[in-house]
């Protein structure tokens, strides 16, 4: 599994505690190895000129101490560090009034609410495939777009607090589906410990038992040690998730009958299953992407456009998972490989 984002260091500023939280687990979940958080413009800086940050993400929220604030600090401040740092917005509804002055001061993009965790990937590798000279450019002051009235979808946005709320249901999810499927996994590797265990005894007592079985055990042990590496590194997307969680689904029974004993034992894995609002988050996932689908308003990009600069990534993505059926029979299992070194 790839780490695109394990050498980055971003700066999150966010005067909302909850919003900056979120937004930080996520960034961890998704690998990224170094961040920082500020309250305000200031403080933001201070920090900016202490670690020169990759990119920042700052929120939009009233033209001075926010992403604007920011910006004007980072852009120029003679101590700044890095005057063409990316630096990326994050709005709702009710700061659209505030694009003028996020073009003039050299915002690079905007991530506007509703967002997915996936959104926020994509905006991260946007700013990193940008070149030398694209980050000056964005840096300068920025002409508004022209944006035909045909284009995206025309889903109409809804009010700044329903905005917050899907973003908030989106990625709350997102964080604790991680959690959920890590315990998950973390059962059925135990499970299978518990089966391996059990044929060996099984052998002690029938010394010209098939080795098979064992063999076929130890497959899915190292699957489950494998992809839990991958939950460690970082960096696994949501469908990935979904995806690793149908793999947990098809075990053997011998494992199922163990993972089902220790994942019912387990409270606070309990309480977290019953956390997941899955229907919720189904619903403003799909509305979140009718409305990214729609121009950015700061700079008229689509999302035809940022999924240009992650093509690259999302096939080397694909390529780290190969469909191989385990000698268990019925179960077709997704087996992580690591890409191949060049």
């Amino acid at each position: 599994m790839a780490q695109p984002f394990k050498d980055i260091k971003i700066l999150i500023v966010n005067s909302a505690d909850s919003s900056r939280k979120m937004l930080l687990g996520v960034l961890k979940i998704q690998g990224v190895g170094h961040i920082d958080q500020a309250y305000e413009a200031t403080d933001a800086y201070r920090k900016f000129t202490e670690h020169n940050h990759d990119m920042v993400f700052a929120a939009l929220e009233n033209g001075v101490n926010d992403a604007i604030g920011v910006a004007k600090k980072i852009r120029n401040e003679a101590s700044s560090p890095n005057a063409i740092a990316p630096i990326i917005a994050i709005g709702g509804p009710k700061t659209l009034n505030l694009m003028d002055a996020a073009r003039e001061v050299g915002i690079t993009d905007l991530l506007q609410a509703p967002f997915t965790v996936d959104d926020v990937s994509k905006r991260i590798r946007f700013v990193l495939s940008l070149k030398q000279e694209q980050l000056e450019v964005a840096a300068e002051a920025q002409e508004a777009p022209q944006i035909n009235a045909t284009q995206g979808t025309q889903e109409e946005w809804p009010p700044e607090e329903e905005a917050q709320s899907m973003t908030d249901t989106l990625l709350d999810h997102y964080i604790k589906h991680h959690e959920v499927v890590l315990s998950k996994l973390k059962f059925a590797k135990e499970g299978t410990t518990k089966s391996i265990d059990e044929i060996r005894a099984m052998r002690e007592k029938m010394k010209d038992l098939d080795n098979t079985n064992i063999h076929t055990f130890s497959d899915f042990d190292k699957m489950w040690e494998e992809i839990i590496g991958m939950f460690v590194r970082g960096g696994l997307s949501e469908e990935e998730l979904f995806k690793i969680e149908k793999v947990i689904s098809t075990v053997p029974d011998e494992i199922k009958k163990h993972y089902d004993t220790l994942s019912q034992q387990d409270k606070s894995f309990l309480a977290m299953m019953n956390s997941l609002n899955t229907s919720a988050y189904r619903k403003a996932k799909s509305r979140a992407r009718d409305l990214q689908a729609n121009p950015n308003p700061l700079n008229g990009r689509t999302a035809a456009d940022y999924a240009v600069h992650v093509k690259e990534q999302k096939e080397e993505d694909a390529n780290s998972w190969q469909e191989t059926e385990l000698p268990s029979g019925d179960a077709m299992m997704f087996m992580p490989t690591r890409p191949n070194k060049k």
